[in-house]
């Protein structure tokens, strides 16, 4: 019998910060491995390859992100433990105490879905993966975040990824996909908004036993 009182983690070895800092590199990780695991699961329902530049380029740039999302998927929980988790908040207490335990992950990871969708809403903008790598590469390279328990992240070459994008920025512009200036606009406000959220926190009052 399915224990009453568990949630799935849609991970097998979860990272689990303890600095609020690096609760931030975490949901930025959680929304990226969601935007990968969609991207990618859409990708195959219609049987289609994307294409960015030469077929080296195509590979490089897709053998790499499929590198990153595996090493996501055992080690960052997606959104779907979010929803999870807060779908049953009001039904137990235990749920309720592991919300507020997680509700630094879940505040930082709402500050970043709702600045994306504002963002998409207000300019349309395509390429998921590119967007993906612009906010990681903007997150770890730019602003200096460290990454140091997700060290898969400091192997791979950011500017390589993002140089392949753009020299092939006129060839999306001329389909009509998108502007690769106009992501990286969104992704650098996407990443402010994230460094600028605070987190208050506050203390855990159980409930009171009535007697």
């Amino acid at each position: 019998m399915p224990n009453e009182k568990s949630i799935n983690t849609y991970c097998t070895s979860r990272i689990k910060p303890t600095l609020l800092r690096d609760v931030k590199t975490e949901a930025l990780l959680v929304f990226v491995r969601t935007a990968l695991e969609r991207y990618f699961t859409l990708l195959k329902e219609a049987g289609f390859r994307p294409v960015v530049g030469s077929d080296e380029d195509t590979e490089y740039i897709y053998s790499t992100l499929q590198f990153i999302l595996q090493n996501l998927q055992e080690s960052v929980v997606n959104v779907d433990y979010i929803l999870e988790l807060t779908s049953k908040v009001h039904q137990d207490k235990y749920f309720e105490l592991l919300y507020y335990k997680e509700k630094p992950l879940i505040d930082y990871y709402n500050v970043l879905a709702m600045s994306i969708e504002k963002q998409y809403n207000s300019s349309k903008a395509y390429l998921p993966e590119f967007m993906v790598i612009c906010c990681l590469s903007n997150w770890i390279l730019e602003e200096e975040k460290s990454v140091s328990l997700y060290p898969f992240l400091e192997n791979i070459d950011w500017l390589e990824l993002i140089s392949r994008f753009e020299l092939d920025a006129k060839e999306f512009e001329k389909n009509g996909e998108c502007h690769i200036s106009k992501i990286h606009e969104i992704s650098f406000h996407v990443v402010q908004k994230l460094k600028q959220k605070r987190f208050q926190i506050k203390k855990y009052k159980k409930p009171k036993r009535k007697k």
